[in-house]
């Protein structure tokens, strides 16, 4: 009988999060994965592997952009969709890669290098300079020193995944997090989302801008635990170590299903803390949002051709005010916080959407939550 395992109820700790859907879902997709598959390198060969080619339609990149960024045009949609979709391809590479040579860095990264220096030395990132450039042209001094750093990590924890790999060290849990949290590139596509958005935040010496630092690094860590349990399956083949089910198992000393329980019962933890930082820094009634656990009543799938939009306000960042509050900052800081909330419940739903980890069975598992365990065989078939 085929080994089986069964998923915390992801969906039903988003429930309370609207999930909207930017119209020029279709368009930006197009457009993007047009652009992708005529990337080219300076040989004049495809940029893409044959099997990144193949997997490019069914992994719906611009069904999770169009979720994550309901809000924003059709220009900055197809954007987010290239960055989204050359993050991911890196994230496979990086995995598969066998020596600092096919890291995909194309020569070594200074310490004095800004985040564009950076990512012009990476294979792929470096065709999403023209765009970048033009974008980050407006941005604030202290805005470009935090992407920087952001970059700098990312690039770092690729290195040690790297590393990780070749000496088949598998991370305690203390150190997988934050190398999990910069390896996904997530810092870096919020500062972009920041950016485009054009936030009026608080001074970061403020009590409102760090609750809202807190709420970004939960906003990354909710969705990094969550795709490890959904990837877990395709890691599990592939021999990826760097997955929150299998550091739990290898320290905690758990059983498949054992891990997969504590995974669920940390992200619940993180909904928890998102949703009382959030009453904290925008003033909600304790009572107003309570995090339910049942299984998700959403039966059918998204249309990646959508092109509805929600336009009514979501009362639970709607904030309550007093004689003290800044309301310079308190409409921008509450539609910050409405973007963090976009990028977790999109992503959560996008994960049954794509084919990166249940293949075509995204809906019978959205539904009963059971997965099997794939073998080597299976994978390739």
């Amino acid at each position: 009988m085929t080994p089986s395992y069964q998923l915390p109820d992801l969906l039903s700790l988003c429930q309370a999060f609207e999930l909207r859907t930017n119209p020029f879902c279709r368009p930006a997709t197009l457009a993007s994965e047009s652009w992708l598959l005529s990337l080219k390198t300076a040989e004049l060969n495809d940029l893409l592997t044959p099997t990144e080619c193949d997997c490019l339609h069914s992994a719906k990149f611009g069904l999770l952009a169009a979720l994550c960024i309901p809000g924003c045009g059709q220009p900055q949609l197809t954007f987010f969709t290239n960055f989204i979709g050359v993050l991911s391809i890196a994230d496979g590479r990086i995995k598969a890669a066998q020596a600092k040579n096919n890291s995909g860095w194309l020569s070594d990264v200074e310490e004095t290098d800004d985040g564009v220096m950076i990512l012009e030395k990476h294979e792929l990132f470096r065709y999403l300079l023209p765009e970048l450039k033009r974008l980050i042209a407006r941005a604030a001094t202290t805005w470009t020193t935090r992407f920087s750093h952001a970059v700098h990590s990312y690039h770092s924890s690729q290195l040690q995944l790297l590393s990780s790999h070749i000496h088949d060290v598998i991370p305690d849990l203390e150190t997988y997090l934050p190398l999990r949290s910069d390896l996904s590139g997530l810092h870096l596509l919020l500062d972009l989302v920041e950016l485009t958005e054009n936030f009026n935040l608080p001074p970061i010496d403020e009590v409102p801008y760090q609750k809202l630092t807190r709420l970004k690094r939960l906003t990354i860590d909710i969705i990094c635990c969550s795709l490890d349990v959904v990837a877990f399956n395709n890691d599990q083949v592939q021999g990826n170590h760097h997955n929150l089910i299998t550091v739990l198992m290898t320290h905690k000393n758990l059983s498949l299903q054992g891990a997969v329980n504590l995974a669920g019962s940390m992200i619940k933890e993180m909904f928890d803390s998102f949703v009382e930082i959030e009453k904290a820094l925008l003033g909600l009634p304790r009572s107003s949002q309570t995090i339910k656990s049942r299984r998700s009543t959403l039966h059918f799938p998204l249309s990646w051709f959508s092109s509805s939009r929600s336009t009514t306000p979501d009362p639970s960042v709607v904030p309550h005010l007093d004689e003290d509050s800044d309301l310079a900052h308190l409409g921008d800081i509450s539609s910050c916080v409405r973007t963090l909330k976009d990028y977790i419940v999109g992503t959560i739903n996008w994960a049954y959407e794509t084919e990166l980890y249940f293949g075509k069975k995204g809906e019978e598992i959205r539904t009963f939550g059971w997965v099997f365990l794939n073998s080597a065989t299976d994978s390739q078939e």
